[in-house]
């Protein structure tokens, strides 16, 4: 009999705590830049998918872990119309990301949130003029990120979301001499993601305003 006592002394609080938590799938886009790198413009296109679980503490705060392939880089096209002898660029470089976010409900179905996420390296391809990168400096396999973002309950289950996602360390490992164009951000000099993405979340359990 005190066995069992014990057993739902321990369990009870476990179960109220599961009602707690929620769990989802997202999936969205992005538009990317590498500070540093002396390309300018969002105009290297990815995307991002993933899964993510919930944790709410009160009426309007709640911890989020989630985990997703995500697609970053930078990109020039080449515009021989110009008269200036321009190169195409590409960099591609695929994350596996995992944030962990604290997010603030308010007016019942808006939500602001912020927290880092670690960015663990995939693979790569980096091209000019459609030929690849020989004598380029290695990419960190493990780095950094910063995300602020904002979104919308548009449904009980559905949201969207609207990110800014921006390096916290360099992407790349230290190189001397230092390449041309490489900026001072933080705590380091060196290139860094910047990246706007639209996503949708699909939440298992039903939204409780």
């Amino acid at each position: 009999m005190r066995r069992r006592v014990l057993f739902l002394f321990f369990l009870l609080p476990l179960i109220g705590l599961s009602q707690k938590f929620n769990g989802g799938i997202l999936a969205g886009g992005n538009v990317s830049q590498v500070d540093g790198d002396t390309y300018e413009g969002y105009h290297k296109v990815g995307y991002q998918a993933g899964a993510y679980v919930n944790l709410r503490v009160s009426p309007h705060s709640s911890f989020q872990l989630e985990m997703e392939y995500f697609q970053k880089g930078s990109r020039r096209a080449s515009n021989p119309d110009s008269g200036v002898m321009d190169h195409s660029y590409l960099l591609r470089i695929h994350y596996l990301e995992i944030p962990v976010l604290y997010q603030y409900t308010f007016a019942k179905r808006f939500q602001v949130e912020a927290g880092p996420a670690v960015d663990v390296l995939l693979g790569s391809l980096e091209e000019t003029d459609g030929l690849p990168v020989t004598n380029k400096v290695a990419l960190r396999p493990i780095t950094l990120s910063g995300i602020l973002g904002f979104s919308c309950y548009i449904t009980p289950h559905l949201k969207a979301g609207f990110r800014v996602n921006y390096s916290l360390l360099s992407i790349r490992v230290p190189a001397n001499p230092e390449p041309p164009g490489y900026r001072h951000i933080l705590f380091e000099t060196g290139q860094y993601n910047n990246v706007l993405s639209l996503t949708l979340l699909w939440d298992f359990k039903k939204f409780e305003k």
